[in-house]
């Protein structure tokens, strides 16, 4: 059986799949080395992005763990097969939401409570990524024990362990009241290049798409309804404050249906395509989208608009042949006005070494400090993202070298990855990075003392861990 992620971009054969119904199954998979070898991989919905799904040995996918318990106390209890989008739907009916959104519906509680996610936070109370707002697991570790987690520090190395100690198998998360989220669109030149503080405006967070052949940004900014009525009510602009409008629901439907077809909108018109008329086809698009289609989208037809947060989760179901790729690098937000020029002047030298582009916006995450992970990309400040989007079956080679040479740009800027959603990643990467904090020895060390016979142990991840 050959298990595929969700753009198609990673595949494997494991010796063996196994679907457990239950914890007690669950146990017995982990102790029975024989009809299940090593290593172990827990799979969700697939939606890693490089070799972290991989294993020869044996996939659990945790389908069957999706109950969804009652919120109380702050805090709700979930299965680690369930999908974010289903938690947030839920949560709506208690009037409640996470902390952080995640964009990805589709990512499920046992990946986001050890994995690293791609989160546009919000605010300045120190939540930059979901795994944050995770205050329990229960796991079985590498001797088939089911271990329940609670305790802060064994959960910063449970946050970044990647599967590494164990299967999670049920996860706890803080929950907060639904909140509504302003969003505004701008466009900024990059030349010259603005200050970080500039683009983010009076906003709690934004998201934007880089034009790194055009050298600009549209800006789709975030601000806490709430703090921008607080703000409004301050003196002269009293009278543009507003509540949701009629259109605000449509609005909210446009961007999400932009952001689920948005990339490739006539991809099974493309097959019906000779090759030589589906370049010239590809090559229009993306001029449309640059030279003006990204501006009228958002300047013209959202604008700006009022929503809840947690409504603007995408549901990337399975199959859709329009499906993106991407890659993820973390920046401190201190190298902002040196590493955004030279990654501009990255984009063009690759373009003309090799004719190769990527077909998408780069997109450019603001997300806020947030140490509760060991491996954690904004430890040590407020970040921004460059991360390089295209399509997923385009020149998969020339995107397969463009993503190596990036690797090598970003670590050398200072840039943190994320171990499962970050493409090119290498052994001399990482050794880079080891250099720059022990939070992966740690990871190292706490491994081979908690699973010393290598039972979670993948071969991704062993070459990249010290």
């Amino acid at each position: 059986m050959t298990i595929s992620n969700w753009n198609g971009s990673n595949r494997c054969a494991p010796a063996a799949v196994a679907v457990p119904r239950d914890v007690a199954e669950l146990r017995a998979i982990v102790r029975d080395t024989s009809t299940y070898p090593s290593p172990v991989r827990a799979l969700g919905e697939l939606h890693s992005l490089n070799e972290s799904i991989e294993t020869n040995g044996t996939a659990v996918f945790m389908t069957h763990f999706k109950e969804i318990g009652t919120p109380i106390g702050g805090t709700v209890t979930v299965g680690a097969g369930v999908r974010m989008i289903d938690l947030k739907n839920e949560l709506k009916k208690h009037g409640l939401q996470l902390p952080v959104v995640p964009e990805i519906g589709n990512a499920t509680a046992g990946s986001v409570a050890c994995c690293g996610t791609k989160d546009s936070s919000l605010g300045t109370r120190g939540r930059g990524q979901i795994s944050s707002t995770v205050v329990g697991v229960r796991l079985i570790d590498a001797t088939g024990t089911d271990t329940h987690v609670t305790n802060p520090h064994e959960l910063r190395v449970i946050r970044s362990s990647y599967g590494l100690l164990g299967i999670i198998h049920e996860v706890t998360f803080e929950v907060e009241p639904r909140k509504k989220v302003w969003y505004d669109y701008q466009r900024i030149t990059l030349e010259p290049l603005p200050r970080l503080e500039d683009v983010l405006g009076d906003a709690d967070g934004f998201l934007g798409f880089l034009l790194p052949y055009r050298r600009e940004l549209i800006v789709e900014r975030r601000q806490l309804a709430e703090d921008r009525r607080r703000m409004t009510l301050r003196g002269p602009r009293l009278t543009r404050a507003h509540g949701p409008r009629p259109l605000d629901g449509l609005k909210l439907a446009l961007r999400t249906f932009a952001w689920r077809w948005g990339a490739r909108p006539f991809n099974t018109l493309l097959h019906w395509l000779p090759k030589r008329f589906q370049r010239v086809v590809l090559d229009a698009w993306i001029a449309v989208l640059e030279r003006g289609g990204l501006r009228l989208f958002f300047m013209k037809l959202l604008t700006r608009f009022e929503s809840y947060r947690a409504d603007a989760m995408i549901d990337f179901n399975r199959p859709v042949s329009s499906y993106f790729d991407f890659t993820f690098w973390a920046f401190p937000v201190s190298s902002w006005s040196r590493v955004v020029p030279e990654y501009l002047d990255f984009c063009d030298a690759f373009r003309r070494q090799t004719g190769f582009r990527p077909a998408l916006p780069t997109e450019v995450y603001f997300i806020r400090h947030d140490d509760a992970a060991l491996l954690s990309f904004s430890a040590d400040e407020d970040i921004f993202t460059l991360d390089m989007v295209n399509w997923s079956d385009e020149e998969p080679a020339y995107w397969a070298a463009m993503n190596r040479s990036f690797c090598e740009f970003a670590a050398e800027r200072g840039g943190r990855p994320l171990l499962n959603q970050t493409k090119g990643l290498t052994p001399l990467v990482a050794h880079r990075l080891h250099k720059r904090t022990n939070a992966w020895s740690v990871l190292a060390r706490e491994r081979a003392s908690r699973d010393p016979d290598k039972r979670f142990l993948t071969p991704f991840l062993s070459d990249l861990l010290p």
